[in-house]
């Protein structure tokens, strides 16, 4: 038996090799007790003032954090450039004082953006990390850059998984200065979550990327592959007592104002008032309410063009689905495994509110969730309105997990869509288990709905080994024929599929002093129907180059097997007959340094494609005149001739961006989609008038490529946040 024809075998020897290299890696655990690094804060009763001056007194009675270590580029050295950090506290607010020297000075800072949730990559950046219940597990981060600009997240299960959509109330002003930047932080204990006590500690981390060099260095060291959300690592926090939550309670009132006019129809218009509440029930649990949800200011989705036979991924968008999203993330890491995660999807919010890409109504909602000590726990209820022919729809999801070990978990699901008579129920079970650089995961899953009975499972078993040069993973998932999670998303179901995955990640170090890292891989994914007949066999073999300025260089040849049991139409009209094919593909792509004015991605594949031939080129460019402004422009092309036909499509997406300061933004993103034959505009004023309060101005459009208005909107919409 050839080790190709068993899958299953092939997955469990990457996996022994995973383990047989695992001494080739660089230490991946955490420090000893006694190398963690701690500071003491300095309690003060003076008055500070947000204006990155940080020029009273109290600053320099405060304990330094400083000697930070680099992860990048040359992991275990000290930074190349000095980083010292202070940290205050009073009643009511923690303050961090930040200088980030620059033997440069000015000259040496790169800064690409001031918007919300800057990237911590594309230019000078400083970030803190909080674990306030020092649970090495979970954890609060803020992070800002030389113009001041805001990043905020939380982390969950010691960077398992992020949430960067998570906004909070905290300030902050930065200050470019001859000898670099610094930059004043207040973050006030009631934006936080953490358990009452006179003597409070904290974990700690604080890290700083200097662009120019693309040196990445941290306070407490963390090694390759981790980064700051590996919430284990992070160094300790002293010194805190007396301090209180408050009574941690928000409420946000809204009012939504659309003109909506559709192609042969009157002009709508229908304001909408709404609410939003947020109270912090214990220190570690929160609930929200919100009535008569709007979504009017989310951005629109970015289109893509289906050439294969399932269902394509959107992303969610709405703040309040994002929200604590992590705590209902079930089984593996998405964002450890990728495009791989999504081949079972338990829990997916955009099933609610959205049919057939229309918005439907959101009568309201209740989500209660956060950490009660080992238990994060996740409760979801959601009542969307009737809309054209589907009824009124009741969606409820219930999450829980329990902490084992030391960066482990096991936990259970259950979610219930139910309306107009019908019903339809998930059930399921995971487990994740994490040794510092191996991973195991599992989940078994069930389904119930109405008129359907038997062959209704998914399970998927997988292991991963990832350290500093190897990165390897074996998985194996079944996903039986009447599997069916109205609330989930599977784009393929009564399949078997084996995956494995091989990376090894050398340096060239002063050899090739312009390259970061070599990335070879190879990727073998071997799918059959639940009677164990191949439908889909592919191998991926690819070559990444990183260089030292972030530009990528991707080489690589797919071969692919497909069987079809029934004609596929690939567009209206047009189909591939029945029968088994083979094909290759070869691919191509640079992709340049984003910290430059001028950068972008050139991408080519050629190749056969089914019983033709396709060749697909896509070219990006960037323009960055400075940290204001930004224009995006990238095009797609798939040329493809087959027996039935040759056909070409076209997708063109445009995306401009302006900001006037830190609180107020405009962006335009405009589309073409030959497929649909339409140009979309979506344009959206912001501007944040007091911490989480906004005015937004929203522009929406669809035209066919001939010019004809399909729909047009125009949306004011005014939130208010009241702070208790």
């Amino acid at each position: 038996m050839s080790l190709m024809s068993d899958p299953n075998r092939l997955c469990l020897l990457l996996l022994a090799a995973g383990l047989t290299v695992a001494g080739a890696g660089a230490q991946t655990g955490p420090q000893n007790s006694d190398q963690k690094r701690r500071i003491e804060v300095l309690r003060i009763d003076s008055e500070i003032v947000i204006d990155g001056e940080m020029d009273e007194p109290a600053w320099q009675r405060a304990e330094t954090a400083k000697d930070f270590i680099q992860q990048e580029p040359i992991m275990g050295e000290p930074t190349s450039e000095r980083t010292e950090v202070r940290l205050l506290y009073d009643d009511t607010t923690l303050y961090v004082g930040i200088y980030c020297f620059d033997s440069a000075g000015e000259e040496g800072i790169i800064v690409t953006s001031v918007r919300r949730d800057v990237s911590p990559f594309e230019g000078d950046y400083f970030g803190v990390l909080l674990d306030t219940f020092n649970d090495d597990r979970n954890a609060f981060v803020f992070g800002t850059n030389p113009r001041g600009a805001k990043r905020d997240g939380q982390m969950a299960g010691n960077g398992e998984s992020s949430n960067f959509d998570w906004d909070a109330v905290w300030h902050v002003k930065s200050k470019i200065t001859e000898q670099g930047w610094q930059a004043e932080m207040a973050i006030p204990f009631k934006t936080l979550r953490f358990r009452e006590g006179e003597d409070q500690v904290w974990g700690l981390n604080l890290t700083r990327k200097i662009r120019r060099k693309n040196e990445d260095a941290h306070w407490a060291p963390i090694p390759r592959p981790f980064r700051i959300n590996r919430v284990s690592l992070a160094g300790e926090l002293n010194g805190l007592s007396g301090i209180s939550q408050g009574r941690n309670l928000y409420i946000k009132p809204y009012l939504s104002l659309p003109v909506v006019r559709r192609e042969q129809d009157d002009v709508d218009f229908l304001p909408e008032p709404g609410l939003d509440l947020k109270w912090g029930v214990t220190p570690g649990l929160t609930l929200d309410l919100t009535v008569n949800t709007d979504f009017a200011q989310v951005e629109a989705d970015e289109q893509q063009i289906n050439l294969t036979r399932f269902s394509l991924f959107f992303p969610e968008k709405r703040e309040f689905f994002l929200e604590n999203a992590a705590i209902f993330e079930f089984g593996k890491s998405r964002r450890e495994w990728g495009a791989s995660g999504r081949d079972v999807i338990a829990f997916f919010t955009r099933r609610i509110g959205i049919e057939q890409g229309d918005l439907v109504p959101i009568l309201g909602g209740a989500r209660f969730s956060g950490t009660a000590g080992k238990y994060r726990v996740g409760l979801l209820s959601m009542q969307a309105d009737e809309f054209e022919t589907t009824p009124s729809t009741n969606f409820s999801v219930a999450r829980v997990r329990r902490d084992i070990l030391k960066s482990s978990n096991f936990g259970g699901i259950f979610i219930n869509k139910q309306g107009g008579g019908q019903y339809n129920r998930t059930f399921g079970m995971d487990a994740n288990l994490k040794f510092d650089a191996l991973n195991i995961s599992s989940f078994l899953l069930k389904t119930d709905t109405s008129g359907i009975d038997g062959e209704d499972m998914a399970g998927d078993f997988s292991a991963a080994w990832k350290d500093r040069l190897w990165d390897i993973r074996a998985e194996f998932v079944s996903i039986q024929d009447n599997f069916n999670p109205e609330v989930g998303f599977v784009p393929r179901r009564g399949i078997r599929k084996s995956r494995g995955v091989l990376t090894f990640k050398p340096r060239p170090g002063e050899r090739i002093p312009w390259v970061r890292e070599f990335r070879p891989s190879y990727v073998v994914d071997y799918i059959t129907n639940q009677e164990n007949v191949l439908e889909t066999r592919t191998f991926d073999t690819g070559l990444t180059t990183e260089f030292q300025d972030t530009g990528l260089l991707k080489l690589g040849v797919v071969g692919k097997f497909e069987r079809l049991d029934e004609p596929f139409f690939i567009r209206p009209g047009q189909s591939i007959p029945e029968g088994d094919y083979e094909f290759n593909e070869f691919f191509a792509s640079y992709s340049s340094d984003k910290s430059r004015m001028f950068s972008g991605e050139l991408s080519g594949s050629t190749g056969s494609f089914w019983d033709g031939d396709r060749n697909t080129y896509g070219v990006e460019f960037r323009f960055q005149a400075n940290y204001q402004f930004r224009a995006d422009v990238a095009w797609t092309r798939n040329d493809i001739d087959l027996p039935s036909g040759a056909f070409k499509t076209d997708l063109v997406t445009s995306r401009l961006s302006y900001s006037f300061s830190t609180d107020m933004f405009v962006n335009a993103l405009i589309q073409y989609n030959s497929i649909l034959r339409e140009i979309s505009s979506n344009i959206r004023f912001n501007f944040i008038y007091k911490p989480l309060s906004d005015f937004f101005l929203v522009y929406n459009e669809r035209r066919s490529s001939t010019g004809e208005v399909r729909e047009r909107a125009l949306i004011a919409k005014l939130t208010y946040l009241f702070d208790f």
